[in-house]
């Protein structure tokens, strides 16, 4: 399967989550959700978090990728902004998230959808029990990217992709990466085989992305399962900046 999905702002059927006996504070966040929820399906969601709100520490029941596409703050000790990228393993606690006075933006992206709904909060005795009791394994890798201006990759000359970071071959979470890719104007590039990993999901940053003869501009994304050929697209007249993440391996029971 290939979603591709258009230009990823605030939709205007966002749903507000606002629930302090599960949040455990008044955190209020806004999400925006932009596939289906059902099993295979990979899970893109928009997370608006209002000024000064501080999501708790927890954990989810799939690997994620966050990446923060705008405003700043702070998860755990660790300053976030436009571009900050937050990798964590299923079942590893994380934060807290802290929006700054303008607030925070951040796309979630999942190989499939959490089952466990809006994450399992630390402050509750019995799922940090149930966290202790899961075999792992933990991962968190953050890295940061900066969006360069349009202009700049009218200048590039080809393709220039950069490991942010990611795993070896038979290493535990084996096909784990997150790269940055900068294509000169009409660039052709096919990314790496999605079963070497657990699926993709690719993110224009800057200029535009050609798939299938369409044009994607900002914010725009494929997303793709585990089980297709490598994805090949173009950048655009203008060149394109992108993220190319790929989630680690995992066996069938892992996956269900």
């Amino acid at each position: 399967m290939i979603l591709s999905i258009p230009s990823m702002f605030p939709r205007a059927d966002r749903t507000r989550q606002y629930d302090p006996a599960v949040f455990g504070n008044e955190c209020e966040t806004w999400r925006s959700t932009y596939t289906e929820k059902k099993p295979g399906m990979p899970q893109i969601l928009l997370v608006e978090q209002s000024p000064r709100a501080e999501l708790l520490p927890h954990y989810h029941a799939s690997d994620q990728f966050q990446i923060f596409i705008e405003g700043e703050g702070k998860l755990g000790k660790h300053d976030v902004r436009p571009v900050s990228i937050h990798y964590t393993n299923s079942y590893t606690g994380y934060g807290p998230i802290v929006a700054a006075e303008g607030g925070i933006q951040y796309f979630v992206l999942r190989p499939s959808f959490d089952v466990l709904g809006l994450g399992q909060y630390l402050h509750k005795s019995e799922l940090r029990e149930k966290l202790r009791a899961h075999p792992g394994p933990r991962r968190v890798l953050m890295a940061d990217v900066d969006v360069k201006p349009a202009t700049e990759f009218e200048h590039v000359d080809g393709a220039v992709a950069q490991r942010l970071f990611g795993t070896e071959r038979a290493q535990t979470d084996e096909g784990l990466f997150a790269d940055s890719l900068e294509l000169g104007p009409g660039t052709q590039y096919s990314v790496p085989e999605p079963r070497s990993g657990g699926g993709q999901v690719i993110l224009v940053l800057q200029g535009t992305l050609v798939y299938n003869g369409n044009e994607m501009g900002v914010r725009s994304a494929l997303a793709v399962t585990r089980e297709e050929h490598a994805v090949s697209f173009s950048s655009g007249s203008r060149g394109l900046q992108a993220l190319v993440l790929q989630y680690p391996k995992r066996s069938e029971s892992q996956h269900a």
